[in-house]
């Protein structure tokens, strides 16, 4: 677990640099309101994408994988799988460029981007290719081309993305996340070349049965998807519309740098975790070691990266945009301690969709997603600007609770003794540190973190090495030298 995860988290480390590097120049080149117009088109394209590919990057690697054996079959899925993805791409294409205008008019109240939008339509045709490169590479399991492609593209997308914005400043958004998204199509493609993978055209009743395999796992995800894309375009609208869009930058910075850490560590796990999972889903014991197992690691290695973002969480918005962005330390704040339930949730919610659930999977994420839209907006109205992350931790409250009744009802789950020892340890620091980071100030604040920090790092490598027989230390060490 801990070996393939380390090897995508350091992946995924290398492409939040120079997305860090690049979301810093963009901050800096066109302030706190242009990083806004960048947000508001970034979630566009992301609520598009979850519907562009109705889910079939997700079901696809598990697909592929399962038919990895057979030259015949994974030729079939294979086919299938990028002729799918293609036309349904195209398809929301020319939906988005054929409404832009009112497109526009929703997102950004005014007719300045309206060419944008045309140019995001192009987009969404070439983001479906990129993502199905990805699923394609993680299905066969190509690591080191999958870990190469991701590394070239964020290296090119991002210099590319900074060169655009620096000639052309708020106008060339558009065109700089194009850069990016292109980048990541072509690089894959190379990849998926040089696997020298043998497609093959299948019979018409193949063709629907292989489709219907993979939308089946996808339905959930793309429902969640485009409900969780929305939300988000709901809430920065109403961030701009109820404060101004320099609100909507800085939430959407603060929302980035809380969440950092974290999706590393749920990228990285979820790439292992899922194909484990699917191997087993019949036998609930297994399944139910598997999920405890999958929490006791993430809330071990997620709990001391969580606190050092609270901790330095001023320093830290300064360093990767400005000054102009303090304002979202005490949102992230709020937001760490829903980033931790995050965690727990995950493997639950993964559980869910390996049972064979989509459609409960869908609820859930639907309820979470709408709720979080709505306590944003509560309590923006009771207690103003402050209180704006305080609605992503209690949201997530009801997350962790639904998810884990769901999979009590699917697999029988109960955590395990061990398991909720580990866990209140871990949310016990991080409680500490929310107390310390809201109740006090100066050189307090830190000294007293960074005294906690040692204990709680010194606390969670116990637990890694006695419970789960993890040298993180000797992992890192023999990854290096396999790979000088």
């Amino acid at each position: 677990m801990a070996k393939s995860s380390g090897i995508v988290a350091l992946v995924q480390v290398f492409q939040m640099a120079f997305g860090l590097v690049r979301n810093k120049v963009v901050a800096l080149l066109i302030g706190a309101s242009g990083f806004g117009v960048w947000s508001i088109f970034h979630s566009f394209i992301e609520m598009c994408s979850s519907f562009s590919t109705l889910g079939l990057d997700q079901g696809g690697v598990r697909e592929i994988a399962k038919n990895s054996e057979s030259a015949e079959k994974i030729g079939k899925c294979i086919f299938t799988f990028r002729a799918a993805i293609f036309s349904i791409s195209i398809l929301a294409g020319a939906l988005i460029f054929a409404f832009a205008g009112p497109i526009n008019d929703w997102l950004f109240d005014s007719q300045d981007y309206v060419l944008g939008v045309r140019v995001v339509a192009f987009l969404i045709c070439v983001n479906g290719m990129a993502k199905g490169g990805y699923a394609i590479l993680n299905g066969v399991r190509a690591i080191r081309y999958l870990a190469l492609s991701q590394i070239i593209s964020a290296v090119v997308g991002s210099i590319g993305a900074i060169a655009v914005i620096y000639f052309f400043k708020e106008s060339g958004i558009p065109y700089a996340l194009s850069i990016v998204t292109v980048s990541m199509a072509v690089v894959t493609l190379i990849y998926i070349k040089k696997l020298r993978i043998k497609t093959v055209v299948p019979a018409r009743g193949e063709f629907r049965g292989i489709l219907k395999s993979l939308l089946h796992l996808g339905l959930g995800f793309t429902i969640a998807g485009i409900v969780a894309s929305m939300m988000t375009l709901c809430s920065r609208g109403y961030l701009n519309s109820h404060y101004s869009m320099d609100a909507v930058g800085i939430y959407q910075a603060s929302w980035t740098i809380a969440n950092l850490y974290i999706g590393i560590i749920l990228t990285a796990m979820g790439v292992d975790f899922m194909p484990r999972l699917s191997k087993v889903c019949d036998d609930n014991c297994k399944v139910n070691g598997l999920i405890d197992k999958q929490i006791e690691f993430g809330v071990c290695v997620a709990s001391v990266g969580a606190a050092i973002v609270m901790l330095l969480a001023p320093y830290i918005l300064v360093l990767l945009y400005s000054s102009e962005f303090t304002l979202g330390t005490t949102i992230i704040r709020w937001q760490i301690l829903g980033v931790m339930l995050r965690i727990i949730a995950f493997p639950f919610s993964y559980a869910i969709m390996a049972k064979g659930k989509p459609l409960q999977y869908a609820f859930i994420q639907v309820v979470f997603w709408t709720g979080e839209f709505g306590l944003l907006v509560l309590f923006s109205n009771l207690w103003g600007f402050d209180a704006l992350g305080i609605n992503y931790f209690v949201a997530y409250i009801g997350y962790m609770l639904m998810t884990y009744l769901a999979c009590r009802h699917n697999s029988r789950y109960a955590m395990s003794v061990q398991t909720r020892r580990i866990v209140a340890c871990a949310l016990m620091f991080i409680a500490l540190f929310w107390a310390i980071c809201m109740f006090t100030d100066g050189y307090v604040t830190y000294v007293l973190g960074g005294m906690l920090w040692c204990v709680q790092l010194s606390v969670m490598n116990r637990i890694l090495k006695r419970v789960m027989d993890i040298n993180i230390i000797q992992l890192v060490k023999g990854f290096i030298v396999r790979h000088k």
